[in-house]
């Protein structure tokens, strides 16, 4: 148990760790910023696609470290995700319209859980022999 406890803080550390770098590798090196009203389509649609990507790597990585069958830390990253973006809503800090933070998030939890099904789906194959 206790290890299990472990694993799952460590691995929602890490999972949390690998969004955010991973958010802004996708966000701010491949596009200067995903912003609806001033982005080009093209930044929009390679910034978004690689912040689901994030998404989708660091569920994984959120796994491979927890366990396949521990989905504590995706709840944990998940919460993370939604205070992150209700505080960004609440103080005004989105620089964007509200439906477009909102997706955002929801489009963030759904890679993470994404991820954590991926995953699942791999080690779940037989391995030939």
């Amino acid at each position: 148990m206790k290890n299990l406890i472990v694993k799952t803080i460590v691995a929602a550390i890490i999972g949390e760790l690998a969004l955010a770098l991973l958010t802004t590798v996708a966000q701010s090196v491949l596009v200067d910023g995903v912003h609806i009203e001033t982005s080009t389509h093209t930044d929009l649609l390679l910034g978004g696609t690689a912040t689901i990507l994030a998404g989708v790597l660091s569920g994984m990585i959120a796994s491979l470290i927890g366990g396949k069958d521990n989905r504590w830390p995706h709840l944990i990253i998940s919460i993370f995700i939604l205070v992150e973006t209700t505080y960004l809503i609440v103080t005004g800090k989105i620089g964007n319209p509200l439906w477009f933070a909102i997706v955002s998030g929801l489009g963030l939890l759904l890679s993470i859980w994404i991820g954590y099904f991926v995953y699942r789906k791999i080690k779940a194959r037989p391995r030939p022999r």
